[in-house]
Order: C-alpha cells, then sequence, then structure tokens
C-alpha cells in the first residue's frame, strides 16, 4: 500500500508548477512608448479572441488570464510586443515606435491602404476628433481639422447644411460639394425635400449619420486618392468608416451628454436703445418734412402726429388717429421742448387703457429667443470571434435651438456584421436606419418670418404683443412691417422628417491566397415628408382662409459594385491590381397636395380643405462605369501607381456621355534608403507626386435636352410648351490635377508634418448665359470656360514634451489658395469672352454680387467704390472710376474722380472673399487621469461682405427700423463731423442698398472653437463594480472669438457673406461614457 502512495504524492509535486501555471489569475500593467509616454494598445491573450484596451494612461487590468497565457500588446504606430505571463500578476510592456501613422491602416477608394504605401493626398480624422462636440452632423465637426478643407454653415439653426470646401472652387454651376462615401459606397448628401421652397429651411440629409458611429474620417484632396470614384469625385471624396466588431468579449458603451447655448458666440447687429431708436427715426421723418417745404415748427409738429399715431398729411384728416404707423397705437406719446431736427424726444406713457406702459418696454428678444439645450444619447454594443463580429448602436438626439420655433431630432439604429463562411466567403451587411425631425423658420431677409432680423431691426421695444386698451393679441402687421410672433406661432406650423434606410451587403471570395472577389450591392433610401400649415388668421393663410400642404419626396440611389483584387508579392516586388464594374441609379419621386379654405384651424388637413390642389412627377439618372488600378513598390521603398474609369451619364448626350479620368502617381521613402541609414533624428521622409484628371456633371438631369412642359393648359385641357433651350453638345466639366507633397518625421515622429503643393485646371466650365429673348428664354446652359486652383498646404503636429506621467501636444494646419478665372470661352466674332455678373444664391436675397473675369479671383466681389462720408456736409461720397479717365467725377478726391451720387459711379472689383490663408491649430495636455484640449480656426485676409447691415444702418430709407448701435455712434451729425456714417436723411436715399465697398470688411479671425476637459475614472476603482472604463467630460464651443469686424459673427459662408441667418451660439456641453 505504501509504494503506491509515494508514487502518487511524488507525480502530485512533481507537476505542482504545471498546475499552478494553468491556473488563472488577474494581470494589471503599464504600458509605455520607449521614451516612458503612456500608450493605448489593445491587449490580448495569444491565440484567443479575448482582449481588452488599456486606458489614456497606459494602465490596464485583465482579469482570468491563464499563468502560462503570453500576451500580445500591439497600437497603431508601435512594432506588436508578446510577453509570457509567466505566472505574473504584473506585466508590463514598452512598445518601440515604428514611424508613426506609417502602419495606420486607412480608407481610401474601393480599398484600404497603409499610410506609407499611399501615394495620393489624404487627410484622417480620427473618432477621438468628432465624438465629444455637441453637433447633430459631422460636417461641423471638420471645421478647422484638415488642410485644404474649409467647412462653413448658411445658418447656425438646428439641423441646417453645412458646405464642405476642399481645395478651393471648381465650379461656376455644378456641385462644388465632395462626393461622399459612406462604408465603401457613395451615398445621397445635401439638402433633403422642398421646405427650403417654403422657408428656406433646409433639412441636411446627412444628419441621419449618428456621429458616435464613426470611427474614422478619410479625406482624399487629389486625383491619384479620388479619380477611381470618376466624374462625382472632382471635388474631393470625404471617405467615412463607421465601426466595426473586435474580437473579443462583448463591449457595451453607454455616453449621454447635455449641452446648454445661452447666447451667441458674438455680438449680432446689437440695436441701439430706445430712447435713441427715436431720435432717430425723429430725425429722418423730420428731414423729410422740411425737404418737402415745411417750416421747421410745422416739421416737428407733423413730425409728432406720426409719431403719436395721427394723421400727419394736412388735410381734412389732419391730426386724426390712425392706425397705420406710429406708437400712440401702442400707448406711448412723444413731445419735444424745441424744434430743431436733433431734439431729445420725450417718451411717456397713455393713460386711456388698461396698462400704462410709461418706462417699460417690451422685450422681444426674451420673448422670441431661449436657451438652446442639446442632448444626446448614445448605446452601443460590439464583440466578436474569428468568425463573426458586429457591432451595434442606438442613439437619440434632440437639438433645441435658440429660436424658440426651431427643433431638431434624431433617431438611429445600426447594425454592422461580418461573417467568416468557411474558408473561401467573408459575408458583411452594415445597416442603418434613421429619423430625424426638424422644424424651422425662415432666417432669410423676410419681415414676416425671421426673428433674429425681427429684433434686430424691426420689433420696437415700443411694440408690444398685446393692445394697452384691450389686453387682447396685437395682430395688425406692426409699422416696420413685422408681426407679433408670440400670436402668430400658435397659427402656423411646420415639419420635415427624414426616414433613411441603408444597407451595404457585401461578399467576398477569396479565389486564390492572392485573388479576391468583392461585390456589394447598396440601397440608399430616404422618405422626406414635409408639412407646412397656416390658418386662416395666420398673414400667411388670410387670403385663402387657410392653407395646408402635404409633400412627400422619395429618393432612391441604388449601386452595385464587383471588383477583383489581386495582391502578390514576389520577393521584394508588391503587386496590387484591381479591375471592376459599377452600375448607379437615381430616381426621386414627388408629390405635393394642397388645401385651402380650411373649415377649422384643429383640422389643419387636406382631406378637409374646401379647395384642392396637387401635383405629382419624378426625376432621375444613371451611370455606368468600369474602373481598374495598378500598384507596385519595390522593397517598401519606391512606389508608383495608376487607375483609370470610365464613366457614362444620363445628364449628358449620346455624344458626350462616355468620360475618361485616370491618374498616376508615386512617391519615394527616402528615409529606407542605405545612406540614411546614420541619420538617426530623421525617423521619416517621403516624397510623393501625382497627376490626374477627373470630372462633374451638370447638377440637372436634362441640361442636353430640349423638354416640354404641360403647364398651358386651355380651359381643361392640357396644354404642352418648349420649356427649356439646351445644347445637345454639352460636356463634362473636366478637372487637371497635380500634386506634389513631402511627408517628414522628426526624434521618433516626435515632430512630424506634410507640405502638399497643388494645381487643380478646370475646363469646359457650365454656366447659364444669356441668349436672345427672340427664343421665349432668357438663358441657356452652356460650357462658358475655365478655372484655376492651386496652393500650398502645411500640416504640423508633434509632442513638446512626453513621459509617462505629461504628454503636451500641438498641431497645426495652414492652407494657401489661389483660385481664379483663366479664360471665358469667346462667342463667334469676339476675341474675348464676356464678364458674367452673378450674385450670392444664399437664401435667395442677392446680398453680393460678383464678377467671372478672366484673370481675377473666383469669388470677386463687384460693385461701386464707397469714397467715405464728407466730414464737411456728412453726404455719401463715391469714386466714379471711369475706365477712360481716372479724374473723371464732380470732384476730386485723393487724386482721383469722385462724386456725391453713386449713379455716377462704375463697378468696378472691389476684392475677393478668398482669404490669403485659412485653418486651425490646437493643443492637448492630459497628466494622469485627466485630459484638456484647446482647437482653434482661423481666416487671413480675404472680404467680407455684410448684406445685412444696410437694414440697421440705412441712411433713412426706412422709416419706422430699428437701426444698431454701431449705427447710432458713427452718424454724422452738425455736432459729430467726424462720424464714419453719413448723416440721416429722410428723402428715401438708396445708396446702402447698392453693392458697394460700403458693407465690405476685412474677414480675418480668430475663434477658439472647442475646449474640453475630461477625467477618466481610475479602473482600480470602477472595476470592482463591473465597469471597464469610465469618463467624464465638459465641452465649449465658440467661447472666444476675435476679429477686425466686430458688428456680427465673422465666420460666414463660402461665398463670404453675411445675411439675416441664425447666427452661432455659444455652447456648453457635460457628458458621461461607461463601457462594461
Amino acid at each position: 500500500m505504501m509504494k503506491p502512495l509515494l508514487w502518487a504524492w511524488s507525480l502530485l509535486f512533481a507537476f505542482m508548477p504545471l498546475f499552478v501555471l494553468a491556473q488563472t489569475q488577474n494581470v494589471t500593467g503599464l504600458v509605455n512608448a520607449s521614451d516612458g509616454a503612456p500608450v493605448i494598445a489593445s491587449v490580448t491573450i495569444k491565440g484567443t479572441t479575448r482582449g481588452i484596451t488599456t486606458d489614456a494612461q497606459g494602465k490596464y487590468s485583465f482579469q482570468n488570464v491563464p499563468g502560462d497565457a503570453t500576451l500580445v500588446f500591439s497600437s497603431v504606430g508601435y512594432k506588436s510586443l508578446e510577453v509570457p505571463v509567466n505566472g505574473r500578476d504584473v506585466v508590463n510592456a514598452t512598445l518601440e515606435r515604428d514611424a508613426q501613422a506609417l502602419d495606420e491602416v486607412i480608407t481610401v477608394a474601393y480599398g484600404t491602404a497603409r499610410r506609407g504605401t499611399f501615394t495620393g493626398s489624404a487627410s484622417v480624422i480620427s473618432e477621438k476628433e468628432i465624438r465629444e462636440q455637441p453637433t447633430t452632423s459631422f460636417q461641423n465637426a471638420l471645421i478647422g481639422r484638415a488642410a485644404g478643407v474649409q467647412v462653413t454653415a448658411a445658418s447656425g439653426q438646428a439641423g441646417s447644411v453645412a458646405s464642405i470646401r476642399i481645395r478651393g472652387i471648381g465650379s461656376m454651376n455644378a456641385s462644388n460639394e465632395p462626393l461622399y462615401v459612406i462604408d465603401g459606397v457613395p451615398v445621397t448628401s445635401g439638402n433633403s425635400g422642398q421646405m427650403s421652397d417654403y422657408i428656406f429651411s433646409t433639412n441636411n440629409v446627412l444628419n441621419t449619420l449618428n456621429p458616435a458611429d464613426i470611427a474614422s474620417i478619410t479625406i482624399l484632396k487629389d486625383a491619384a486618392a479620388s479619380s477611381l470614384y470618376g466624374s462625382r469625385a472632382a471635388n474631393g471624396v470625404v471617405v467615412i468608416t463607421t465601426k466595426q466588431g473586435q474580437s473579443g468579449k462583448p463591449k457595451i458603451t453607454v455616453r449621454s451628454s447635455i449641452g446648454i447655448t445661452p447666447s451667441w458666440a458674438t455680438d449680432n447687429y446689437e440695436t441701439a436703445d430706445v430712447q435713441a431708436q427715436v431720435n432717430m427715426l425723429y430725425s429722418i421723418l423730420y428731414d423729410s418734412r422740411i425737404s418737402a417745404g415745411r417750416t421747421p415748427a410745422q416739421a416737428n409738429e407733423q413730425t409728432l402726429m406720426r409719431l403719436n399715431s395721427r394723421n400727419w398729411s394736412p388735410g381734412a384728416s389732419y391730426g386724426n388717429p390712425t392706425t397705420a404707423y406710429g406708437f400712440g397705437i401702442h400707448g406711448y406719446e412723444f413731445s419735444t421742448n424745441g424744434t430743431s431736427m436733433y431734439e431729445n424726444v420725450i417718451i411717456k406713457g397713455k393713460t386711456d387703457g388698461i396698462e400704462n406702459r410709461e418706462g417699460k418696454y417690451f422685450d422681444w428678444e426674451d420673448a422670441l429667443f431661449r436657451s438652446g439645450i442639446y442632448q444626446t444619447n448614445d448605446l452601443a454594443v460590439s464583440g466578436g470571434d474569428q468568425n463573426t463580429k458586429y457591432y451595434t448602436s442606438f442613439s437619440y438626439t434632440k437639438d433645441n435651438g435658440r429660436i424658440r420655433v426651431n427643433d431638431f431630432d434624431r433617431i438611429s439604429g445600426r447594425v454592422n456584421l461580418s461573417q467568416r463562411i468557411g474558408k473561401y466567403v467573408d459575408f458583411a451587411t452594415n445597416i442603418n436606419i434613421a429619423k430625424t425631425t426638424k422644424s424651422g423658420y425662415n432666417d432669410t431677409r423676410n419681415t414676416g418670418g425671421n426673428y433674429f432680423m425681427q429684433t434686430r431691426n424691426l420689433l420696437w421695444p415700443l411694440y408690444w404683443p398685446t393692445d394697452y386698451k384691450t389686453g387682447a393679441p396685437f395682430t395688425a402687421r406692426y409699422g416696420s412691417l413685422a408681426q407679433n410672433g408670440l400670436y402668430y406661432d400658435n397659427e402656423w406650423d411646420n415639419k420635415t422628417s427624414d426616414f433613411r434606410v441603408q444597407a451595404n451587403p457585401s461578399a467576398t471570395l477569396h479565389i486564390l491566397p492572392d485573388l479576391d472577389l468583392k461585390t456589394i450591392f447598396s440601397y440608399d433610401n430616404i422618405n422626406t415628408k414635409d408639412h407646412i400649415y397656416y390658418s386662416a388668421k395666420h398673414f400667411n393663410g388670410v387670403a385663402t382662409t387657410g392653407s395646408v400642404s402635404e409633400m412627400s419626396t422619395n429618393s432612391t440611389r441604388m449601386v452595385s459594385s464587383t471588383t477583383l483584387n489581386y495582391k502578390k508579392a514576389f520577393g521584394e516586388h508588391n503587386l496590387d491590381a484591381l479591375v471592376g464594374y459599377e452600375a448607379e441609379k437615381n430616381n426621386t419621386d414627388f408629390q405635393r397636395a394642397t388645401g385651402t379654405i380650411l373649415p377649422s384651424s384643429s383640422l389643419p388637413t387636406v382631406a378637409t380643405a374646401g379647395k384642392l390642389d396637387a401635383n405629382a412627377y419624378s426625376w432621375g439618372n444613371t451611370m455606368n462605369s468600369v474602373l481598374s488600378r495598378l500598384e507596385y513598390n519595390y522593397e517598401q521603398k519606391y512606389f508608383a501607381s495608376a487607375s483609370y474609369r470610365r464613366d457614362g451619364s444620363s445628364r449628358l448626350g449620346p455624344d458626350t456621355r462616355w468620360g475618361d479620368f485616370w491618374s498616376v502617381s508615386g512617391a519615394w521613402s527616402i528615409d529606407r534608403e542605405s545612406f540614411m541609414q546614420n541619420v538617426n533624428y530623421l525617423s521619416n521622409l517621403r516624397l510623393r507626386a501625382s497627376y490626374g484628371i477627373n470630372g462633374t456633371l451638370p447638377s440637372g438631369d436634362f441640361g442636353w435636352r430640349p423638354l416640354v412642359g404641360y403647364s398651358n393648359q386651355y380651359m381643361e385641357q392640357a396644354g404642352g410648351g418648349i420649356s427649356t433651350i439646351a445644347d445637345r453638345n454639352l460636356q463634362w466639366e473636366t478637372n487637371y490635377v497635380t500634386n506634389v507633397g513631402l511627408d517628414f518625421g522628426l526624434f521618433q515622429q516626435r515632430l512630424y508634418g506634410t507640405i502638399e503643393y497643388f494645381n487643380r485646371d478646370s475646363r469646359d466650365l457650365l454656366q447659364n448665359v444669356p441668349i436672345s429673348r427672340v427664343t421665349g428664354f432668357s438663358s441657356t446652359l452652356r460650357n462658358v470656360g475655365e478655372m484655376n486652383n492651386k496652393g500650398l498646404e502645411l500640416s504640423l503636429g508633434g509632442d513638446i514634451i512626453r513621459n509617462s506621467k505629461l504628454r503636451w501636444s500641438v498641431n497645426t494646419n495652414a492652407s494657401f489658395i489661389k483660385s481664379e478665372v483663366t479664360k471665358l470661352y469667346a462667342p463667334a466674332g469676339q476675341a474675348k469672352g464676356n464678364d458674367i455678373i452673378w450674385t450670392d444664391p444664399t437664401g435667395g436675397d442677392a446680398r453680393a454680387q460678383y464678377v467671372y473675369r478672366e484673370g481675377e479671383s473666383i469669388y470677386s466681389f463687384y460693385g461701386l467704390e464707397w469714397a467715405g462720408v464728407d466730414p464737411a456736409n456728412g453726404r455719401n461720397r463715391w469714386f466714379v472710376n471711369d475706365p477712360a479717365n481716372k479724374a473723371a467725377g464732380d470732384f476730386e478726391l485723393n487724386g482721383r474722380g469722385a462724386t456725391y451720387s453713386w449713379t455716377k459711379a462704375n463697378n468696378i472689383i472691389l476684392g475677393s472673399a478668398l482669404p490669403k490663408v485659412f485653418g486651425g491649430f490646437g493643443t492637448d495636455f492630459q497628466y494622469s487621469n485627466f485630459t484638456i484640449g484647446a482647437n482653434f480656426i482661423y481666416k487671413i485676409g480675404g472680404k467680407l461682405y455684410d448684406g445685412a447691415f444696410k437694414d440697421v444702418a440705412d441712411d433713412g430709407y426706412y422709416w419706422e427700423r430699428i437701426r444698431s448701435q454701431i449705427a447710432y455712434e458713427e452718424m454724422w451729425t452738425p455736432t459729430k463731423m467726424n462720424g464714419s456714417l453719413p448723416e440721416l436723411d429722410g428723402n428715401d436715399l438708396t445708396d446702402p442698398m447698392q453693392y458697394s465697398s460700403r458693407q465690405m470688411h476685412d474677414a480675418s479671425f480668430l475663434r477658439l472653437k472647442t475646449l474640453s476637459l475630461g477625467y477618466n475614472l481610475p479602473r482600480s476603482i470602477i472595476n470592482r463594480v463591473g465597469i471597464a472604463s469610465a469618463r467624464v467630460y465638459a465641452n465649449g464651443t465658440n467661447l472666444l472669438t476675435f476679429a477686425k469686424y466686430k458688428t456680427a459673427d465673422p465666420e460666414v459662408n463660402n461665398y463670404g457673406t453675411r445675411g439675416w441667418e441664425t447666427p452661432f451660439g455659444k455652447t456648453y456641453t457635460f457628458g458621461l461614457e461607461v463601457s462594461f
């Protein structure tokens, strides 16, 4: 008995170490770079799918790790490291840098590429840079993030459309927007629905994409990067990659944030006080009476009559009460102590009503505006194993704008699934379903509906929403043409709702180890429903006894793409070849039903209307394409690439619809040469160059084809007629693009950057040109000219301090872009092309005028040159600018001919809206668990045209209107003869309304766009309750602005103009993110 027991005990002690090693344990540790800086890294158990990620300080805690396991540490820009556990409960790792970002995989046209092998020009914006910003659209989060990329918004309304320009302006008439690609498939972008036809309020269809689902954004800028997308990529490509599942146990992430916008980012046409407003109006009215031949006493009496709402015109009804003008009807009375033009008017309240308003004024700003509230809640679950990976998310976002009638909300869900089927087939599908709803208002130059304009120019504090005699709502139109929004807001409503379904199933067949066949089908459907209603009491519904319109716009985009990709390494030679075929179909169906003569405000439906009207039609286009790309590199030092694509589009005629687009490019990794091996401080040096061609299609589907319209009904019979004159030979706009770039890195990428030069020639530009009216039409679409964009882009970044406790990094980018018209095609019989004069299309108010002229900037302001105010008499002066005689004019000023009458002056180019340089810069600090970051945007040079200032600082043309504090302070008077604005005049002068340099300002500004502060809760605490990571953060947007132009917000649209669109606000956001 003893012998077997002894054997058993001997075996147990012999294998005891193996039993110990086979047991599991909790392992903690720290991951640093070789210089001591913490690294956010992935930590996995070798041979399994189990893994975790370190926190921002490089710390990790891994539960249930076998004692004999090997941990694999990896991070982008570092060499992977394997470390055996050997039974230890603390395993630290030090990672060596591998030329930061050169190892990074970026998404490019029809695939991916490593940064170090990519020969094109691209900027990458990570999820970290956009995820905590309080914006409904990812586009707004890109501002200032990438060189050569200019992002502007025409309006600060919640849910409005942002605009992106990549490397200048490439077209006059066709689109200047980039192509948007989500998970490898081109998608619909821009405004959706028809509400812009009614209230100019837009709903950005890209708002259906939840920014929290985005993993990265790659912006393709040159032909080598984008020409594989052919005719759609002339303006660059924005490639969006959504998040995918990773191998490992399920990860649940919950994020919630709330933001408040209590004020605008800057002053915006701040108004003078009530006393100053009344005094200015008195002066204008008084001057009009003097000009009509009245004595000072008569002028004073009649002006006070008007202010007191009494008939001021001599005659039988002189002095009788009137409701047509003045403030007497609002409970005020006015008098003066003298009879001059510049009296201080005494304001008193009337006592014949239920309320004496003396010393009281209504605050319309408080009544119509509010503190905007932004809130978003996101839930995401991801995980997978070596065969199946998944990412799912659900999100709800609500944005209540600063204007009380402006709201936006989004609810969205996403499922991204990939499945390996056996050895040879991979299946993936990305499905996104989202619904957005927006209610907006008309923020163009609209006196009845734009509350921002009303509070700055129309709604006097002397106006009240109630009648001072009865207390009933005041429903008549005010003397300034404004309306009582507090009353009428209950008598109308509008809503735009987008329901979007996107599905991108794909299958990849691994035919050979080096040969893959991939097919992807994309279905993108957007169903937009617009609703707008005016009751019979509303000023827009009185004439029709109420009206309601219901509209449906259903847009479907289907793309089928099949590619064959061959990748093979032959020793030091690496080959990558791709061929493919792609078909795209776009179709839009529109229906509208309108009802008028509504029976009741409680029945705002078309079905109950007394009179009905309807319309319906559809439009669309198709494209077929073949594509190919060949890439080669030798020893990872010498790289060459070429691409070719042939597109055929239904938007052009049979003889011109096929276009060929191609590119060639190369790169040289100089730092890998043997003669550079001893240059230890240089960690990266790559030279890139490319040349290629891509194109732009006409915006309309039938620009090449004469159309017949059937809107000429005779009685009840359909009547048709030619509706367009077309050019059958209309051609593609074609872009010829050159790019040269240098990437560099120093001191193990402690400092890194890029310098790029580009040149873009755009030819056969499309534009509507005048034709003889004998044809019955005023213009037709033709290829009219050429333009050039060229510039220099600089990007620089690095770590000033980088150690185990503190990391301080900075980054900056700058873009120097020159855009000009190089040629206008001459009509038959002419040696030179004609100038093309056009106006800013923003809001339909034609606020600024431009000219296309050979050799001049694309955005050249065109108008009269204002010569300031004559200090002797307070009158406007204008330089005549006679092209034949510099001295021609009524008098000489600074050696040039000048005049007091703008009608005698000539239009000239006044300046350009394009800045000399624009960009952004930022800095990030990380100390222990704390992070702080700041990002600035800037613009230097260029002109800003203020199309709204003429309303708040006119010379007296508008009578019962509010004027700004600046206008009051700067107007010329006999006692203030150094005023920079003219003396007020009651003779309806239209000087300020002319397109002129009077409304132009220096567009330079610097803005603190975002300031963020975050804290990562210690894992040693939160892991005890089952939480993997937790972060709290605060974010401020538009906190500081420095600009020469201080009247309103200097961050304006891409045309360089400001109008009455909603300004941007200061937003303060607080959030929490927790992962399990």
